[in-house]
C-alpha cells in the first residue's frame, strides 16, 4: 500500500468527522500534527463540537500510522506546558508514545519539546473546584503506568473508590465548581444526580476501557479520561414572544469520558468489529449496554453482577433534563430530555416498572429522531459525551 504525507491542523481536523475515513483513504503514514498558536481562539470558535470525539480521533490516529509528527506554536507550546490539564486534546496528545514533538519559533526555527515534565504534571494533577479556567482533564496514562489519578482510585490499595466515596467526590468538586453561579447546585437530588454519572461513566472506562480482547493491558497508548466543561449551547426559547429569537445560548456543564479500548461490541461479544459484522448486531450491542437483556436473542459473556451502568445515566439525565452522546465502534448515538426536544421513547404513565421513565433507547446522531444506525468510520475506544444545562 503506498503512504502519503498527511498534514492535520489542530483543532479543526479532529473536530472534522471526515478526517480518520481520509486517512484510511490515503494509506498509511506519519501524519505531522500542527498545533498553532490560536488553537484556543479555533476551538472556542465552535461551540457545539464535542472535544471528547476529536479526543477518541486523535487516539485512532495512532493505529493508522507508524507514528505522529508533532509541531507546536511556541506561544500555545509554552501555555500547554504550564497547565496541561485545561488543553484535554493537547494533554491526551501529550501522552500518546509514538510521537516526536518539536516547537516552532517565530522566526520557524524548530527545537524539540522535552514532554516528560508535562506528562508528570498530568500523572500528579488532581480537579479543581476553582479553577480559573472553563474546562479541566483527569487522565489516565495505563500504559505508562500512571493510570490511577487519586481523584478516582484509592492510593492505598490502587483500586477505583467505591461507590459513596466517587458519588461524594464529584459532587463536592462539580457542586462548588459551579455554586457561584447556579442555584440549581445547592439542590441535592442535581448534585447526586451528577455524581451517578461521572460514577457509572468512569467505572465503565474502568472494567471495559483497559484491555484487549486477548485480555492483555492495551498498549501502546492505553489512555482513558475524564473532561469536565462548562460550555454554552443553543437551546430552544422558552420565553414566548414576538421578538424572541428562537434558540438563545444557555449555559450548560459537560461531563465526558474516553478510553481507548476495544470497543462496546467486542468488550460485549468478545470477538472483534469486522467489516463483517452486521451493523444491526453492533446497534442491538449497544442497547443491551443500556440494559441488560434489552435483546434478549443476543447472547452476552458478560460477568452477571453488572451491565454497562448506562441506563442509570439515561434516568440521571432525564431528571438534569440533559443529553447523551456515544461514539463506539462505527456508531454514534444520542439521547436528549433537554427542553424542546421531542419527548420520544419514554414509558408510559401506567407502566409497571417504570412509569414515566426513559425507555433504554438511543437514536442516531445523523438520522436524528429514528433508532436506525448509520455506519461512521471505526474509531478507536469509546467516548461519552454527556451535556447538563445549569439554569
Amino acid at each position: 500500500m503506498p503512504t502519503y504525507k498527511f498534514n492535520i491542523q489542530l483543532p479543526d481536523a479532529l473536530l472534522d468527522d471526515k478526517v480518520v475515513a481520509a486517512m484510511l483513504a490515503a494509506g498509511l503514514s506519519a501524519p505531522e500534527v500542527n498545533v498553532p498558536n490560536d488553537y484556543e481562539e479555533l476551538l472556542a470558535a465552535e461551540p457545539f463540537q464535542s472535544e471528547v470525539l476529536a479526543i477518541q480521533r486523535l487516539l485512532t490516529l495512532p493505529r493508522l500510522s507508524t507514528g505522529l509528527i508533532v509541531v507546536w506554536g511556541h506561544g500555545i507550546a509554552k501555555r500547554v506546558v504550564a497547565s496541561p490539564a485545561i488543553y484535554p486534546m493537547l494533554a491526551v496528545l501529550l501522552l500518546i508514545q509514538n510521537a516526536q514533538h518539536e516547537v516552532v519559533d517565530a522566526q520557524g526555527h524548530k527545537s524539540p519539546l522535552d514532554v516528560s515534565k508535562v506528562r508528570h504534571s498530568l500523572a500528579k494533577y488532581q480537579l479543581k473546584a476553582d479553577l480559573f479556567a472553563d474546562t479541566q482533564i483527569l487522565v489516565c496514562a495505563d500504559s505508562r503506568g500512571q493510570g490511577r489519578p487519586t481523584d478516582l482510585y484509592d492510593p492505598k490499595t490502587g483500586n477505583l473508590r467505591s461507590r459513596d466515596d466517587f458519588e461524594t467526590m464529584v459532587v463536592d468538586i462539580l457542586a462548588r465548581q459551579i455554586a457561584n453561579d447556579v442555584e440549581r447546585a445547592n439542590s441535592f437530588s442535581f448534585s447526586m444526580a451528577l455524581g451517578v454519572i461521572v460514577a457509572e461513566l468512569f467505572e465503565n472506562t474502568d472494567i471495559h476501557g483497559k484491555l484487549e480482547l486477548t485480555g492483555a493491558p492495551v498498549k501502546p497508548d492505553g489512555i482513558r479520561g475524564l473532561v469536565i466543561k462548562r460550555i454554552k449551547v443553543l437551546v430552544p426559547q422558552q420565553k414566548i414572544g414576538k421578538d424572541k429569537p428562537p434558540l438563545v445560548y444557555a449555559p450548560c456543564l459537560e461531563l465526558s469520558v474516553f478510553d481507548s479500548g476495544v470497543g462496546y461490541y467486542p468488550s460485549y461479544s468478545k470477538r472483534p468489529l469486522t467489516k463483517e459484522t452486521d451493523l444491526k448486531e453492533e446497534w442491538k450491542v449497544l442497547h443491551n449496554c443500556l440494559e441488560r437483556h434489552y435483546y434478549p436473542d443476543l447472547a452476552d459473556s458478560r460477568a452477571g453482577h453488572r451491565a454497562m451502568g448506562l441506563y442509570e445515566v439515561l434516568r440521571a439525565l432525564d431528571t438534569l433534563n440533559g443529553k447523551i452522546e456515544i461514539r463506539t465502534g462505527r456508531l454514534f448515538a444520542y439521547r436528549s430530555f433537554m427542553k424542546g426536544a421531542l419527548p420520544t421513547q419514554m414509558e408510559a404513565a401506567d407502566s409497571p416498572d417504570r412509569p414515566g421513565r426513559p425507555k433504554p433507547k438511543l437514536v442516531d446522531v445523523e438520522k436524528q429522531y429514528l433508532a436506525i444506525p448509520s455506519a461512521n468510520e471505526v474509531l478507536t475506544g469509546s467516548s461519552v459525551r454527556v451535556i447538563v444545562p445549569l439554569d
